[in-house]
């Protein structure tokens, strides 16, 4: 049976994550697959990676700096809005989450109250929910990143591309209204209810009220100890019999900027020197497919399936020659190969958030 409903007063929790504004739902760069996107971003900019990085710290240290990062992606690397074969991609990811709650969850979705934390520029993945049959959905960020005409270039390519998509039913309303009344158009038309910004360690959500959660491409830019404490309140706010579904990319997001690194590149610095190339708007945890499996199991989650995406032979062989930085030799060249997971975990019975 489907948890409780929030109540339609309820507000989330607004105070904004500490550490420089690191955390929840700075997918600022819109990360969204792993071919698809290296493919995109190679055909629009070939960028020096320390050079992206010193222009995210810039933004990260001005004042409103995510206006100007948002600026540089949609007219200079035209990374916003995402590419169609990026945009697939998500919808991609969607479908899985969907196939592997309801492989869980026997109730409709459209009974089903569903949480995503990190929802990022373009709503593609709530979109795609709503596409494939969910009609309630709260959506948190940790800071308010919606824009009117990426969301209605979302909404086009959804009705340009449908046939290709294969989904149930497709967004057929374009959202035109002024920006105070875009949270409300989106909640009237598509039952998502956007709080942002939103703080995902504390969100003030009635406890069990929430029947299925997701993340996609978000976990890998939080904070290690903040992902503990979100974590908490995923298992305080999901339902008994509710499932989460994640999914995390663990390559070195610079080497989609630019093709003379690897995938692994930052695994060579020291957290003092990588804390250089590290800025708020492009933070990095470089947390290993492990650490996340014991992060979900020291919170009370009990996994149900780990899917995880193995490096080939020639990955390996540049791995193992690598200058690992010390933090990393205790991982085996396996463990610290794994490009990305879809990761679905349930409270466990035994334990408690």
């Amino acid at each position: 049976m489907p948890g409780l409903r929030p109540a339609s007063h309820m507000t989330c929790n607004r105070r904004l994550l500490e550490k420089h504004g690191r955390g929840v739902g700075e997918t600022t760069w819109a990360f969204l697959s792993l071919s698809a996107k290296r493919e995109h971003f190679f055909n629009q900019v070939s960028l020096d990676w320390r050079l992206k990085a010193l222009l995210q710290l810039a933004f990260s240290l001005v004042p409103r700096g995510e206006r100007l990062n948002y600026f540089v992606q949609r007219y200079w690397t035209k990374s916003l809005p995402p590419s169609d074969s990026s945009f697939a991609a998500t919808v991609n990811y969607a479908k899985r989450h969907i196939d592997a709650i309801l492989r869980y969850c026997h109730w409709p979705l459209a009974q089903a109250t569903f949480y995503e934390f990190g929802a990022g520029w373009d709503m593609t993945i709530p979109l795609a929910f709503y596409s494939l049959g969910v009609e309630t959905q709260i959506v948190v960020d940790i800071r308010s990143l919606i824009r009117l005409p990426i969301l209605n270039n979302t909404i086009d390519k959804y009705q340009r591309m449908a046939a290709q998509l294969g989904l149930p039913r497709i967004p057929a309303d374009h959202l035109d209204y002024v920006r105070d009344s875009l949270v409300a158009a989106l909640k009237r038309h598509y039952g998502i209810d956007y709080l942002a910004p939103c703080d995902a360690r504390h969100t003030g959500l009635p406890t069990s009220s929430i029947d299925c959660i997701s993340s996609t491409d978000t976990l890998e830019h939080i904070p290690p100890e903040d992902i503990a404490k979100i974590l908490q309140e995923c298992h305080r706010i999901l339902s008994e019999d509710g499932v989460l579904s994640f999914v995390i990319d663990y390559d070195d997001h610079y080497s989609y900027f630019d093709p003379k690194i690897s995938k692994y590149n930052f695994l060579r610095y020291s957290d003092h020197r990588w804390a250089l190339f590290n800025p708020s708007l492009h933070y990095q945890n470089r947390l290993r497919h492990r650490d996340y499996i014991r992060l979900l199991e020291t919170a009370g989650f009990d996994v149900l399936e780990d899917q995880h995406k193995d490096a080939s032979d020639l990955e390996m062989n540049i791995l193992s020659q690598l200058s690992l930085a010390k933090r990393f030799k205790s991982y085996s060249v396996r463990e610290l190969a794994v490009h990305n997971a879809l990761i679905v975990a349930r409270k466990g019975a035994a334990r408690a958030g």
